[in-house]
């Protein structure tokens, strides 16, 4: 992959915002409130034995691993992270939970961003172009 120079579009640049914004919102909360974190982490893999630190291990490490296609986008402007983005996004906002909103809608702030038409441009715009200088977005 080769680093994307010039301007971000303001689709990319709102996308990063409101998608790290969602993951670090969401690292906050889970960190807020352990012992409910991990319950809910004890509903879904049963099978192992939850404590604190392993509950601040797997909530540090969501952060992170949302933070990967977060640079592959604003980076190197991978196309492939966007589809990434776009389908666990999806499957996330179908389990939605009414009662913390916040998340899901930075996260639909997000996505929607990532189909704008400057955005497409972002996404094709292939590393040649650098030659040519700095694009410039609308």
């Amino acid at each position: 992959m080769t680093l994307i120079r010039g301007p971000r579009p303001f689709a990319i640049r709102v996308f990063a915002a409101a998608f790290l914004a969602a993951a670090l919102l969401r690292l906050v909360r889970g960190l807020s409130d352990l012992p409910l974190s991990e319950t809910i982490l004890a509903v879904y893999v049963p099978w192992f034995a939850w404590d604190r630190d392993w509950t601040i291990i797997v909530l540090s490490a969501e952060f992170t691993i949302a933070l990967i296609p977060l640079m592959w986008i604003y980076l190197f402007a991978a196309p492939f992270a966007r589809w990434l983005v776009l389908g666990f996004g999806a499957f996330r906002l179908a389990m939605l939970d009414p009662a913390a909103l916040t998340g899901p809608l930075l996260l639909a702030v997000a996505m929607a961003s990532l189909l704008t038409p400057p955005a497409q441009r972002w996404f094709a715009r292939l590393p040649a172009d650098e030659e040519d200088g700095p694009a410039v977005f609308e």
